[in-house]
């Protein structure tokens, strides 16, 4: 059997296991509700490759030593052995009575990972060594002083538009000596909502709305806006000589520059492509727009937002494009 065949039996294995461990949770427990304090009951004690090798040692040693009728390293043997016993209490008692307080994650753009957002709380007097939260793509791990709160992230793929799931995931420490590990399995309620990828490259944008918001802004440009009263500061160049000769005071003309017209992003108006490539297209708009603070508007079968700016807007169109379904 070549290497390559060898490691993928291993995986296939380990995969098994791993659902064969999440059935036996479901069933067990079901979806956690928040917060969620771990019990006993929802810890595992198991050896790490390092304990199993340890563990050969010290098997050796206590044969060397029944062998040689050696006491010394009868001792030495029982001694370890019993250090490494102690171990799996202190792994047990570091996660002990732990709280997962929140689960989240802000929205991304598909293709991106998402990134969830794991607090954590220790509600005892004592410290938490190496809490570490691992998935099948990342791991973060800290310190837990008393009665402190930690968020650790996690961060999962993306590759379509709409809610994703966070996977399950587990929570894990090797204090004090990395010879066992203590484990829990979290089966989370948790989601993060997926934008369309924005197009690279999207045609110019449709300049095709009439929004409330389409009137001129004030500042530097080449239209008169008004007059006021001179101030210290102002440019030279904008003071109104004539105005002032006639009030014997000095007036400051205030320009404008004209507004482009507001967007609108209609899909009724979209033209040849699939669905998916018009919405790629659609969230690109959404993102230039707010980028050069033009309103735009959005039409979608079942959905329409009028002409606005901000990111309570942009978050609401690009929500409803990510849960359109044709």
């Amino acid at each position: 059997m070549t290497g390559a065949a060898t490691s993928t039996a291993r995986w296939a294995v380990g995969r098994r296991f791993d659902e064969w461990i999440l059935d036996r949770v479901r069933q067990k427990r079901g979806t956690p509700e928040l917060p969620f304090t771990l019990e006993y009951r929802h810890i595992y004690v198991m050896p790490t490759r390092f304990g199993v090798w340890f563990g050969i040692l010290l098997a050796v040693t206590g044969l060397g030593g029944l062998n040689f009728n050696n006491n010394m390293a009868l001792m030495l043997g029982f001694i370890l052995a019993s250090i490494a016993q102690l171990t799996t209490l202190l792994a047990y008692r570091n996660q002990l009575g732990l709280t997962l307080v929140g689960l989240r994650a802000p929205p991304v753009f598909a293709g991106q990972p998402a990134v969830f957002k794991i607090a954590i709380q220790n509600p005892e007097h004592r410290f938490r060594f190496s809490i570490l939260a691992i998935n099948s793509l990342s791991e973060d791990c800290s310190d837990i002083e008393p009665q402190e709160t930690v968020q650790l992230e996690l961060d999962q793929e993306t590759m379509t538009r709409g809610w994703q799931e966070m996977e399950p995931f587990r929570i894990e420490n090797r204090f004090p000596l990395g010879l066992f590990r203590a484990w829990t399995v979290i089966i989370p309620r948790a989601r993060c909502l997926v934008y369309p990828k924005p197009d690279p490259n999207p045609p110019p944008l449709p300049q095709t709305g009439h929004g409330d918001e389409g009137s001129a802004r004030p500042g530097d440009g080449e239209h008169l806006h008004g007059l006021r009263e001179y101030r210290p500061g102002d440019a030279l160049k904008n003071i109104a000589w004539k105005t002032s000769a006639r009030q014997q005071k000095l007036y400051t003309r205030l320009m404008e520059s004209p507004r482009e017209e507001a967007c609108e992003f209609n899909w009724y108006l979209m033209r040849g492509g699939g669905v998916e490539e018009n919405l790629s297209i659609m969230t690109a708009w959404i993102l230039r727009a707010e980028n050069r603070q033009i309103p735009y508007s959005l039409e979608m079968p079942g959905d329409a937002l009028p002409a606005g700016l901000g990111e309570e807007h942009r978050d609401a169109c690009l929500k409803i494009l990510a849960l359109f379904k044709s």
